[in-house]
């Protein structure tokens, strides 16, 4: 035990002592993450508020008076243009540089045809052309669409009076949103968090777990640290820790960085953290530190097999383009799953047991069965980095 915790201290010293991997390992992750996000965040809503605020330049054809009156208890920022001279080529090309967001063209006598509904033969239609590719012309047709379709139902119940409408939808002074706000926000959080988590785990272990083995292999120096009086198996458990405590650093301060960056990352929604409490947290930790010990094991051994830094970090990749695919598959999943076997799968049962904290729907034995299952693997890890260790032509090869 004390040969082992020797090792920890050296390698763990080393990251410390070391400012610029202890900046680039640990520090980096959590300022990167909360200036990238905060700063896509910024970019998001300074469009949407572009958009919102933009003063939509529609050009209208006979334009109807009926409906130019409906429109003037809108408060749409508009500045209408009535020209009936234009050619379509001259609208495209105005629509394709962003000199006009809509055209909108009545039939002649729109209004009359209205009023003189019964002895018509065919529907008025109205034409709208917009440029879908611009994001100014693509909201005001949506806008000005929803605006028609109210204004047809709203002459079609002038028309007909109640016979219009067969049965309505929601129109009672009630509030018909039913959910629970603490789980909404779980959710929400949910379908974003456990596949950042999982790539935060992995890059930080990324980042360090080379070079301690193989970078030492690569260098020479675990030569003279095999020939010393400690026993292999304790060099091999003092790195896995050292790795670990490492990796947890920077899993957290990756964490934090994207928890302080998130309100300004969901611009509009209402991020409230403190729904948490201090047992949900706690289960976050153990889940994050059994993770971390699987992903540390796991690389620990690749970059044993390695005999340099840039092998095993090809040799990784694979094992990190893996973990990805099962954090995104959090982003379509509501619901944790049931079957218990499937926390058997390392990493798969990390990202349901995060599910299912977020969203207030722990199952108390998916989580024994994730920290049970992950100890296992742990020490199958452990045991091979140990028979690793015993080989020299393992250890040794050039």
């Amino acid at each position: 035990m004390k040969n082992m915790m020797t090792v920890f201290r050296k390698e763990f010293y080393r990251v410390m002592s070391d400012r610029r991997l202890l900046f680039t390992a640990v520090l980096l992750p959590g300022v990167a993450i909360y200036v990238i996000y905060s700063l896509m965040g910024n970019i998001i809503g300074g469009q949407v508020e572009e958009v919102e605020t933009h003063e939509m330049i529609v050009y209208t054809e006979n334009m109807s008076a009926e409906f130019a009156d409906y429109l003037a208890g809108s408060e749409m920022n508009v500045k209408y243009e009535e020209r009936d001279d234009l050619t379509f080529d001259e609208i495209e090309v105005m629509l394709l540089e962003g000199n006009m967001d809509l055209f909108m063209s009545f039939p002649s006598g729109f209004d009359e045809r209205l009023v003189d509904y019964e002895d018509a033969t065919e529907l008025p239609n109205v034409d709208m052309f917009y440029n879908p590719s611009k994001q100014f012309s693509s909201n005001t047709y949506y806008q000005f669409q929803s605006q028609l379709t109210a204004f047809s139902q709203a002459v079609g119940l002038d028309r007909h009076g109640l016979d219009y409408y067969i049965f309505t939808i929601n129109q009672a002074d009630e509030d018909y949103e039913i959910f629970d706000e603490q789980k909404a926000t779980g959710q929400g959080l949910a379908s974003l968090l456990p596949m950042l988590i999982v790539m935060f785990l992995f890059s930080g272990a990324m980042s360090i777990g080379p070079d301690s083995i193989a970078g030492e292999k690569e260098r020479g120096t675990i030569a003279t640290l095999l020939v010393t009086p400690i026993k292999r198996s304790d060099i091999a458990i003092g790195k896995v820790m050292s790795l670990s405590l490492v990796s947890l650093m920077s899993a957290t301060s990756s964490f934090i960085g994207i928890m302080l960056s998130l309100p300004k990352l969901m611009q509009g929604e209402n991020i409230n953290l403190a729904i948490y409490g201090v047992f949900e947290f706690v289960m976050l930790f153990t889940i994050l530190l059994a993770t971390v010990l699987v992903i540390v094991g796991l690389i620990s051994i690749v970059s044993a097999y390695a005999k340099t830094i840039k092998e095993a970090s090809m040799l990784i990749l694979p094992f990190y383009f893996g973990a990805v695919i099962l954090g995104v598959s959090s982003m379509f999943s509501d619901d944790t799953q049931s079957n218990l076997f499937l926390y058997l799968i390392p990493l798969y049962n990390t990202i349901q047991m995060l599910i299912g904290i977020l969203t207030f729907e722990i199952n108390t034995a998916a989580y024994l069965v994730t920290m049970i299952s992950s100890l296992v693997y742990v020490s199958i890890f452990v045991y091979i980095l140990n028979r690793m260790f015993q080989s020299e032509k393992i250890m040794f090869s050039k």
